[in-house]
């Protein structure tokens, strides 16, 4: 099977309207290699050819027709792929023959068992990848016109006798000769001109692809990338041990990553839509002692042939990959797990890439476990029959749920005549705070594990975010706090040396991401978890608001989680002779200070330039990706009011609007219980409730139509929000 993996390393899929190829380029004739080599070590990395900066997109959007799962199947394997499990398969390989014209392809016979899973899977798409690790007449094919036209037709004949959908070139380099293959310089040049007469010969609905080094080099993406559905990034083979084969960021172990290969690839033209990351179901061994490929050619073994035995497994915390040690704590064998795979996928999406794709299905176990990790995450797929695991842990505040699911306000579109927002909604809400009824504050969960002798190190993750923990060793549990709700947890705990010790995941529940940060800081919480414009969600982990955190109001124990939470940003909306001259949580975090007597009318009716600011200065913040914590000193007037504005940009219902309200009076530091005729104890905190209707008023009074949002936005553009901040709040904040 390591034959197998000497002609390996190829992927691309790509498509899109067609166009006559552009005339007029020299083409020169390829000359032979002198020496033909095959690579043993990776690619050092270089600035690619095109190292324009472009501005980045911002929030990742997904295409409409969703994430793609591309897995390559060889001709010389006998495995047959699961489609349930991915939505591309690329066939590998075709190979340009000797006369530069004939399509040559590898085992027919298992390419139309391939192409016959599309009857019972339509949405399947089915590509020929041509090329491969070691396969010429590229060079030669591409630089003659009538070899180039007459192999595009042959292509086109080949989808056509095999009902293929398309076409993925893997051309392993032009401009290079490193796998014993001609090459020319003009080879970039006669891509983009091969590129060109595919999709005119293909036409616009079949797909046309490519396999990309991971170094972003070899073509000009910029002047072909229109006619490409997307590229594949052969982001492995970056490193043999000590170095990662596929370290997802950089790390002192990496000599590439695929972070940093996706930065290549958007900053050399191809748009983040059309980027697909490559992902090894195989890892790399020391090439010298070979401990787990001894007498194969290579040193690639796939991940369903991996025996650990007595080697230690660790994890890389900032790479996130696993990678075995010996005893002497020497990496021995670089891979991909179920976990670090899983991560990869969570980046296409954090990242608004086009989808994942990998070599090769017969590197997977027998269970699917690679392949489930990814096809869980973009394509929506649920194991049938999950493994039992613990009631979802429920992490808002028991009391501050049963308010949200309980309470509603309905909404008269009329601030005159409305009666509704009010204290008197929930002046007799029943049941009792927290003091009252035991509940714990804050909601905390306890991750427990055997404990190592050594020290130890806890890290608990979701998608981009993750928080560590420092222990002793024989300590084996842990508090959580400040969980977001509706969301799987994944951990591990490691010792000395990066052995993974155990890991696990929890989910939680929830309608509300409330946050404590010691002792005194009153009324945390996030603003995710909110509908609105368009169906979509407010996302977590980028607005908070709250209390004061100067002072005896915020320790050093608080400040720490303040930033583990990730803010890096400030906003205090007291009034300047209360404001410190920089934020307390340190230098690295952003401060602000506009300077606001009081809330509401004061602010959207006295000091329209100093709302425009500091919504403009929030909204700067977010697009350099710097979650904002903003606050007066309670949390309650000012903060309100800047709260009121951004939901209502964000379309966030005046139901939500006017609960988010209330919740300023149900902070464990101001309960306000207080206890009926039979001694039962109810939320009755006693205040006007013209506050939160003055800022209604003086909004609707300042436009002439619309809903309450609709009138929030108008009032924003009338004091000189740009539009584009607006937009840009939207793009960032909506999910």
């Amino acid at each position: 099977m390591k034959q197998i993996l000497t002609t390996l390393f190829c992927f691309v899929s790509v498509m899109l309207s067609c166009e006559k190829p552009a005339d007029g380029i020299v083409i020169n004739p390829p000359t032979k290699p002198t020496t033909p080599t095959t690579p043993t070590t990776p690619e050092t990395p270089e600035t690619p050819e095109n190292p324009e900066q472009p501005q980045d997109p911002g929030t990742p959007v997904v295409a409409p027709d969703g994430y793609v799962i591309v897995g390559y199947v060889t001709s010389w394997g006998n495995r047959m792929p699961d489609p349930t499990y991915l939505t591309h398969i690329n066939y590998a390989f075709g190979k340009v023959d000797s006369d530069f014209e004939t399509l040559k392809i590898s085992g027919e016979s298992r390419l139309k068992k391939i192409v016959a899973l599309k009857s019972s899977h339509p949405n399947l798409k089915v590509v020929l990848s041509i090329g491969g690790w070691g396969a010429g007449n590229f060079s030669e094919m591409a630089a003659d016109e009538a070899h180039r036209k007459k192999f595009c037709q042959n292509c086109l004949n080949a989808v056509k006798k095999f009902n293929l959908d398309g076409i993925d070139l893997d051309w392993e380099y032009p401009t290079s000769s490193s796998a014993g293959i001609s090459s020319s310089p003009a080879d970039k040049q006669n891509f983009t001109l091969l590129v060109k007469d595919l999709r005119a010969v293909l036409g616009s609905d079949k797909l046309l692809t490519m396999a990309s080094s991971s170094s972003a080099k070899y073509v000009n993406f910029k002047d072909f990338i229109e006619y490409m559905n997307f590229v594949n990034l052969m982001t492995y083979d970056m490193g043999d041990p000590p170095y990662h084969n596929a370290g997802l960021y950089k790390s002192g172990k990496t000599r590439r990553s695929c972070d940093e290969s996706v930065t290549l690839h958007y900053q050399a033209g191809v748009p983040y839509d059309k980027i697909v990351l490559g992902m090894p179901f195989y890892g790399r061994d020391d090439e010298k002692t070979k401990p787990f490929t001894a007498g194969d050619d290579d040193n690639f073994v796939y991940y369903c042939d991996i025996a650990k035995g007595d080697y230690t497994e660790c994890w890389d915390a900032t790479a996130m990959v696993p990678y075995l040690t010996d005893a002497a704590g020497t990496m021995m064998l670089s891979y991909d797990n179920e976990t670090s795979i899983g991560l990869k996928a969570d980046y296409v999406k954090q990242k608004g890439l086009k989808g994942a794709m990998y070599w090769a299905i017969e590197g997977d176990d027998s269970n699917w476990t690679l392949s489930k990790a990814i096809a869980g995450r973009l394509i929506g797929w649920t194991d049938p029959n999950p493994p039992q695991q613990q009631e979802a842990f429920l992490a808002t505040n028991p009391y501050v749920e049963k308010f949200l699911e309980e309470v509603n306000y309905p909404c008269t579109n009329n601030p005159d005549t409305d009666k509704e927002y009010s204290y008197s909604s929930v002046i007799g809400y029943p049941g009792g705070g927290p003091s009252e009824n035991n509940i714990e504050i804050p909601p905390t969960y306890t991750i427990t594990w055997t404990a190592a002798e050594s020290s130890q190190k806890l890290r608990v993750w979701e998608g981009s975010w993750s928080r560590e923990y420092s222990l002793s060793g024989g300590v084996g549990s842990q508090d959580i706090t400040n969980l977001v709700p509706g969301t799987t947890y994944n951990w591990q705990v490691t010792a000395s040396g990066n052995a993974v010790v155990a890991s696990g995941t929890f989910d939680t529940r929830g309608l509300l991401h409330q946050v404590y940060f010691t002792p005194n800081v009153r009324n945390g919480r996030d603003l995710g978890g909110y509908k609105g414009f368009g169906g979509k969600t407010t996302v977590y982990h980028k607005l908070y608001r709250g209390g004061r955190i100067d002072k005896k109001y915020c320790n050093e124990e608080g400040r720490k989680e303040m930033l583990a939470e990730g803010i890096r940003a400030e906003v205090d909306l007291r009034e300047a002779s209360d404001v410190p001259s920089s934020s307390p949580l340190g230098s690295s975090v952003a401060f602000y200070a506009p300077g606001f007597d009081s809330g509401y009318n004061h602010m959207v009716r006295d000091n329209p330039e100093k709302v425009k600011n500091t919504f403009c200065w929030v909204v700067a913040r977010l697009r350099e990706n710097k979650p904002v914590y903003f606050h007066c000193a309670a949390g309650r007037d000012r903060t309100a009011t800047l709260a009121v504005l951004l939901e209502g940009a964000l379309g966030v219902s005046e139901n939500d609007m006017a609960k988010d309200y209330e919740l300023t009076y149900f902070s464990p530091a101001d309960w306000g219980m207080s206890t009926d005729d039979n001694g039962n104890p109810y939320y009755g905190h006693v205040r006007t409730t013209y506050s939160y209707k003055s800022i209604r008023k003086t909004i609707f009074n300042q436009t002439d139509s619309g809903t309450y949002q609709e009138r929030i936005v108008k009032y924003l553009l009338k004091i000189g929000v740009p539009q584009k901040d607006i937009d840009d709040l939207r793009n960032i904040m909506l999910k």
